[in-house]
């Protein structure tokens, strides 16, 4: 998985411990919608069958929260999120089995917490996902199983920092990839400023009174999804797939009423690739595009808000 390895080494220092926990009770359900401008791949040759064919792609998110309870001091939640990531083309790809059209992504995230002294905790994060075209009949190659387990500390006289380590555990196509993470999650003593840096997203906001809050949002977005039995439009056998890309820009939040906000971000998508893998997660095709602009919109319900 050299280039699965890449993008988390890339993220090394915004992972998703223990900060996860307290974003899962804060926007526990919601919908979102990301339009993203038109754009095509770059270094193609002419018997390519994306050459000079442009594109755009639109991405839908839905979120609802896992109902939580304790067992002692341990405590466990979670939500459920499906995506579907829609690509329009400007000229159809008949030809091409793997020709990205949809991709639909159902994500459930599993959190177990344990606290133990004044200001540590252990953590495990359970993500397994199912990611496909689902063009052919639902298989054990369509599942990624990911994780991350360790734990968090609590800095501060009033504990306004915590920060959380631990590995990234991954398995997907045959594969195991373990990697080191980080999260940060900090709020001003004034209570004005705050930050999350967890997996995949950073964000850094200024609150303006009790209903809005502006700043930087970015987060990488990326799927996995099986392609096994198709073949490149050069003959060469294809394993599974990624479609990957990293977003960044401005973001209001806006309360509506009650625990009810909207969220508006507008930037820039950069680093937009679609990667065809074989079975020996070599790359046999890499898709780059240039960047794209993008505006995000999200409707959510925030608990305890």
């Amino acid at each position: 998985m050299k280039k699965v390895l890449s993008l988390v080494l890339l993220t090394l220092f915004i992972c998703l411990p223990n900060k996860f926990y307290s974003q899962l009770i804060t926007d526990g359900a919601g919908v979102g919608i990301t339009v993203n401008g038109k754009s095509s791949f770059k270094n193609l040759s002419a018997v390519d069958p994306y050459y000079g064919n442009k594109f755009n792609y639109t991405t839908y998110d839905f979120w609802l929260p896992i109902p939580s309870f304790k067992l002692g001091k341990t405590r466990i939640l979670g939500i459920i999120n499906y995506r579907i990531l829609d690509f329009t083309f400007d000229r159809d790809i008949e030809i091409s089995p793997n020709y990205i059209t949809k991709i639909q992504e159902i994500k459930p995230t599993l959190v177990v917490r344990h606290p133990f002294g004044e200001r540590w905790a252990a953590f495990g994060v359970f993500i397994p996902t199912i990611a496909s075209d689902f063009k052919n009949s639902f298989s054990m190659n369509d599942m990624v199983f990911d994780g991350i387990f360790g734990v968090s500390r609590k800095f501060g006289e009033k504990s306004n920092l915590e920060i959380g380590i631990g590995p990234h555990v991954m398995y997907a196509f045959g594969k195991f990839l373990i990697t080191p993470a980080i999260s940060l999650d900090y709020k001003s003593n004034n209570g004005k400023w705050f930050a999350q840096i967890y997996w995949p997203r950073v964000n850094i906001f200024r609150n303006l009174g009790n209903n809005t809050q502006v700043g930087l949002a970015g987060s990488i977005d990326w799927t996995l999804h099986n392609l096994q039995n198709y073949k490149n439009y050069q003959g060469e056998e294809i394993d599974y797939a990624q479609f990957s890309a990293i977003h960044g820009g401005l973001q209001i939040n806006q309360r509506l009423f009650d625990g009810f906000w909207l969220q508006l971000q507008g930037g820039l998508g950069f680093a937009n690739k679609y990667t065809l893998f074989n079975a020996q997660n070599d790359t046999i095709s890499n898709y780059k595009a240039k960047e794209m602009p993008y505006v995000k919109m999200m409707l959510s319900y925030r608990f305890g808000k």
